[in-house]
């Protein structure tokens, strides 16, 4: 009897333990599994084309997957100057998808080695942006000398020859299938040179003084015999005078505003020359008409020197309180450019 009950009272013990032992226990809580999240992930980060030439430009594909487990976007890509991205397709994809990339860059008349970027932002929370690199190595096999041509100041009605050398420098021969002026204003030929081994050859332009006086920005295309793309630009500057020439042939014209000013001296309002000057010293200039489509602004006419040189002064009446456009006008006596029309922009730079 007496064994027994010990016994009861040992377990009795022994359940009160455990009880207590599990009120003070701090039950276990589950971890809240992570969000889905979308990921990026290309197949290279580096686009190498290796050396090439004859071309304007070279285009590739960067391949993209979103290995994450939620939806991918991705948003409009940045390239930086002389690349172009053509599309981005698609640009949300669900996990596992996967997309391409394609870019152009242009490398007409560069040389050397050249590197563009592209960033492409997306919302992959780990990667926000991805920096592609493209790299292409320009190997420039003609060589030309010189590079760039200047007409300096050509008179209308006046023709001038330049030249250029061409020479092919991976020891082919040089064969020119076309030349390709960009206007009127050039024609070209092609002459051999003797003794180059047809590996140089003469590009003589000629520019011709038509049209209305102005400045020159043209060039000429080189095409090589199988080749689509031209294999050289070369590049003609220069200015085409008529029988007047304007120190400014437009006048962009910034003005603080002033509508908050309490008080205002009209000495202090800006004022613009435009000088005009004949360029036939035995011809004497005369202008008259002298008028603009501004109303706020006021035109005078001041002789520098009789038939020869003015000063077209343009100032205005009042503060002008908003940006806007017009043009300052005058007649002259010769026959080339009986008008000249100047365009005036006005730009109010707006205090903060």
């Amino acid at each position: 009897m007496k064994r027994e009950l010990l016994t009861a009272i040992v377990m009795a013990m022994a359940t009160v333990g455990v009880a207590r032992a599990d009120g003070t226990n701090t039950p276990a809580i589950a971890a809240t599994p992570p969000a889905a999240a979308p990921k990026i992930q290309f197949d290279k980060t580096v686009y190498d084309f290796g050396p090439t030439s004859l071309v304007e430009s070279v285009t590739g594909t960067f391949t993209y997957q979103n290995t994450g487990a939620a939806d991918l976007k991705l948003s409009k890509p940045q390239p930086s100057c002389g690349c172009t991205v053509a599309s981005v397709k698609p640009d949300v994809l669900k996990p596992g998808e996967k997309g391409e990339l394609v870019f152009t860059v242009r490398v007409s008349g560069q040389r050397g080695q050249l590197e563009k970027h592209i960033t492409v932002p997306s919302n992959d929370p780990q990667s926000s942006t991805v920096s592609l690199s493209v790299k292409v190595e320009m190997k420039q096999i003609i060589e030309v000398t010189p590079q760039q041509l200047s007409v300096g100041s050509l008179r209308q009605g006046v023709t001038t020859n330049l030249s250029v050398v061409l020479r092919r420098t991976d020891g082919q021969k040089l064969a020119i299938a076309s030349t390709q002026p960009s206007s009127k204003f050039l024609t070209a030929r092609v002459e051999p040179i003797e003794g180059s081994n047809n590996q140089s050859v003469k590009l003589v332009i000629n520019a011709h003084g038509e049209g209305a006086p102005r400045a020159i920005n043209e060039n000429v295309k080189v095409f090589l015999d199988g080749i689509s793309q031209p294999a050289v630009t070369v590049f003609v500057s220069g200015r085409l005078l008529g029988d007047v020439v304007l120190d400014n042939e437009q006048l962009y014209w910034p003005v603080a505003d002033t509508s908050h000013a309490t008080t205002q001296d009209a000495r202090a309002l800006p004022v613009r020359r435009i000088t005009v000057s004949s360029t036939h010293p035995d011809r004497p200039l005369q202008i008259t008409n002298l008028s603009t489509s501004l109303t706020n602004l006021t035109v005078e006419l001041v002789t520098v020197e009789t038939g020869k040189v003015y000063s077209v002064v343009a100032k205005f009446a009042e503060s002008p309180k908003q940006s806007e456009r017009g043009t300052i006008s005058f007649d002259t006596n010769t026959s080339v450019q009986p008008k000249i029309v100047v365009p005036v922009t006005i730009i109010v730079l707006k205090g903060k």
